[in-house]
């Protein structure tokens, strides 16, 4: 986008949106995350190190997972298997998340190098051993229970044919744990606002490359995530059909996507019946 459209977007500063919503966002963002449990190709030249930041897994859980004992001894083509993820919630206990995927206590510690079993905080991310049961619709693909997809001039749950959307690539509804839209196109493509509203977000995010949240004064928080790139910054504001970032590949299954979710009150609303003004 061209600097004098940018600035014409831009409004002054204003404080960033309550912690409380960033958190809740965040949180569903991360069962997309957790439910990945990929596996990633070694691309030439690239290294565990890159791997680790590209998913922002620490090196020596991949090294554990995948049974590797000279990181630097990797070859292109190597297929590298990611491990899901848990994160810890109010009155969890190891001892309650290693039944719930059931897993050995004593593995479950050992494998994410805690010594302590009551050093537990809310909000700590917990990477699961092969040998833990991971319930299927927590498998593949990031989506989280992926629902049927549909062209791009067709409809995703129920979706108006004439809705504005932030890509008008083909669509695939996501349901289950996370409510929202999975859009495909072409890497470097034009990511639009389907909204007016303020920025309060944008920026890097675990597995979601970069991720820009919008929020309307309707009460609505739009989710763009995804991003090779982003073209605002918080405190902005912006029009329905404004350019606000551009398409990246999706960092489990390499391809382009944009996760579009859309949230109220902190609780995930479909995309195709959220308010495009």
């Amino acid at each position: 986008m061209a600097e004098a459209q940018l600035s014409a977007l831009r409004s002054p500063r204003a404080p960033v949106a309550h912690p409380a919503l960033l958190a809740v966002v965040f949180l569903l963002l991360t069962c997309l995350v957790s439910a990945a449990n990929e596996s990633y190709t070694l691309k030439k030249g690239e290294t565990l190190y890159r791997i680790s930041r590209k998913f922002d897994i620490p090196v020596n859980i991949l090294q554990r997972y995948n049974g590797i004992e000279n990181p630097n001894a990797l070859r292109e083509g190597t297929r590298i298997q990611i491990p899901s993820s848990y994160t810890v919630e109010k009155g969890d206990t190891l001892y309650s998340i290693s039944r719930k995927y059931q897993v050995e206590l004593t593995t479950l510690m050992d494998f994410n190098g805690i010594s302590d079993s009551a050093a537990l905080r809310i909000g700590t991310i917990l990477y699961l051993p092969g040998s833990a049961t991971v319930p299927t619709e927590n498998r593949g693909g990031g989506t989280a229970g992926a629902g049927g997809s549909s062209s791009a001039g067709g409809s995703a749950g129920g979706a108006q044919a004439d809705l504005l959307w932030p890509h008008p690539g083909s669509r695939e509804s996501l349901s289950g744990r996370i409510t929202g839209t999975l859009i495909y196109g072409k890497l470097g493509d034009s990511v639009v606002s389907v909204s007016s509203g303020r920025v309060i977000w944008s920026g890097p995010y675990r597995g979601f490359s970069r991720v820009i949240l919008i929020e309307g004064k309707n009460g609505y928080t739009y989710v763009y995530a995804g991003n090779e790139e982003t073209l605002v910054a918080v405190g902005d504001t912006v029009v329905p059909g404004a350019e606000i970032g551009r398409l990246g590949n999706n960092v489990h299954q390499g391809v382009p996507q944009l996760y579009f979710l859309v949230y109220r009150n902190g609780k995930p609303v479909d995309p195709s019946l959220a308010p495009r003004s």
